[in-house]
């Protein structure tokens, strides 16, 4: 088991929200987020073009790889080797992985509104007690 990096390099902490983002960010800080998060880049683009980003020391490329790539384990292979092979700058990942990101971030939030709406309609309320009182099961 392997926890993500923070977007700030660092854990991610509650603390610092630009470290992570939450399933109830608004899709634009989402966005904005992984528009600001830092990279495996190199210090400029020429550097990075001859020598390669550092995929594996990336949160963005971390993103790809456990959230945004979904099931596709081409693009995922994609993003490494474009990266690793100094054929893809941070700037235009970043960019594609942040409209990735607002996608499932509004996604995800519209499929929530709709289960909190089927929960409404089933008259069950998440926010009770579920315990019960006394013996009863």
């Amino acid at each position: 088991h392997r926890f993500m990096t923070g977007l700030t390099g660092g854990k991610m902490s509650s603390s610092i929200p630009a470290s992570h983002i939450s399933l109830l960010d608004d899709p634009e800080d989402g966005y904005d987020k992984v528009k600001a998060a830092t990279t495996g880049g190199r210090d400029t683009a020429d550097e990075q073009r001859e020598l390669g980003g550092e995929a594996d020391e990336c949160p963005v490329y971390e993103l790809y790889a456990y959230l945004l790539a979904g099931d596709d384990d081409e693009l995922t292979k994609e993003v490494y080797s474009e990266c690793v092979n100094g054929e893809r700058l941070c700037g235009g990942c970043k960019e594609q992985a942040a409209e990735l990101m607002r996608e499932f971030l509004e996604d995800h939030q519209e499929k929530r509104e709709e289960a909190e709406e089927l929960l409404d309609d089933l008259d069950i309320d998440l926010d009770s007690d579920r315990r019960g009182t006394g013996g009863e099961h």
